[in-house]
């Protein structure tokens, strides 16, 4: 259901004019992977976010060529670029003391992240720079609450945990087990904090979302994606149809086996993507597209919006204002 498009390579030239400063220029943004935006035309300088509190961002860009990974302090929303690699890389989390992040990063150049193989998990440490590769032919890293293990999907169809002192490894979970089917895909697996039940969205030989117990038992959601717990437990959210642009990010209680829509934006970007909670779970980031048409999680423009949990929608802070494909956020604030 929300499985992403296959857009064949080209070349599209387009003319962008200043009007009033007097001048045109010609771009030229190939379909490939490795699109680039001309940040100084396509960016604009945008003002301190001043009612939010200090924290900062990270998110995957390509707007400096390749996907890279980006972090905007908050809330004078400086950006810096904390990698710099020929190879693709997405999907940052921040461990919970927010020193240090994992993400995915290609075992090669121009992957797609359609393609759930060809990755390793990276671990960088926001304070001096330094980075190790923490598991080989790993994808969609997540942390454990106490931030002493790194949990992540292995070759499509094993779930497994990472201890990151020892870097002992266990497979916790693997398609064919219970009701899980054999070949069944496990895209974004997010572990519980009971350690035990898993929200996952499976694809490939099997098509649902929903959350899986030790022995492959299956309490069904839906048919949408990124399916992720809250840090008590009490609550999932996850990326489904039903918004004005398709796309909504809705909530879920296990208790009373109900979902509803969370947030779905009344502004001109409104399929939104990519949903991840602040460390403190007051505020939610995520990714919006200004069309369903516009949903290629490689290329498409997605720009990176906050929501406190509560307020209206249209109450939202924007965060990036680059036609680059800026994906995949999550958000530390700092302790008062």
């Amino acid at each position: 259901m929300l499985g992403m498009l296959y857009i064949k390579r080209t070349t599209i030239f387009l003319l962008v004019t200043a009007i009033g400063a007097g001048f045109a220029l010609w771009l030229s943004l190939d379909g490939g992977l490795d699109s680039k935006a001309n940040t100084s035309i396509l960016s604009r300088q945008v003002e301190p976010a001043g009612e939010l509190p200090k924290g900062f961002v990270v998110w995957s860009s390509n707007r400096s060529g390749n996907h890279d990974i980006f972090k905007m302090t908050l809330p004078d929303r400086q950006v810096t670029r904390l990698t710099d690699h020929p190879h693709a890389e997405y999907f940052p989390r921040i461990s919970p003391d927010g020193k240090s992040i994992v993400f995915s990063r290609s075992r090669k150049p121009k992957v797609s992240q359609r393609k759930h193989l060809p990755w390793d998990v990276i671990l960088l440490d926001l304070d001096t720079g330094n980075e190790r590769l923490l598991a080989p032919y790993g994808n969609t890293p997540t942390w454990s609450v106490d931030g002493r293990r790194v949990y992540f999907q292995r070759n499509v169809m094993q779930f497994v945990q990472h201890d990151v002192s020892t870097g002992n490894e266990s497979i916790l979970f693997q398609s064919g087990t219970g009701k899980v089917r054999e070949g069944a895909g496990l895209q974004t697996p997010h572990i519980g904090p009971d350690g035990k039940q898993i929200a996952v969205t499976l694809r490939f030989k099997q098509h649902l979302m929903g959350i899986v117990d030790p022995a492959g038992n299956i309490s069904r959601i839906s048919d949408g994606c990124q399916l992720t717990w809250s840090r008590r437990g009490d609550f999932l959210y996850f990326v489904d149809y039903g918004g004005r642009m398709k796309n909504a990010i809705f909530f879920y209680e296990p208790s009373r086996k109900q979902a509803q829509m969370w947030l779905d934006l009344p502004g001109e970007f409104s399929h939104e993507y990519f949903p991840k909670l602040s460390n403190d779970e007051r505020y939610l980031a995520f990714g919006a597209s200004r069309s369903a048409k516009d949903h290629e999680h490689d290329r498409a423009d997605y720009e990176i919006f906050l929501w406190q949990v509560g307020t209206p929608p249209g109450n939202v802070t924007r965060l990036t204002f680059n036609k680059a494909n800026d994906g995949w956020p999550d958000v530390h604030f700092h302790k008062d």
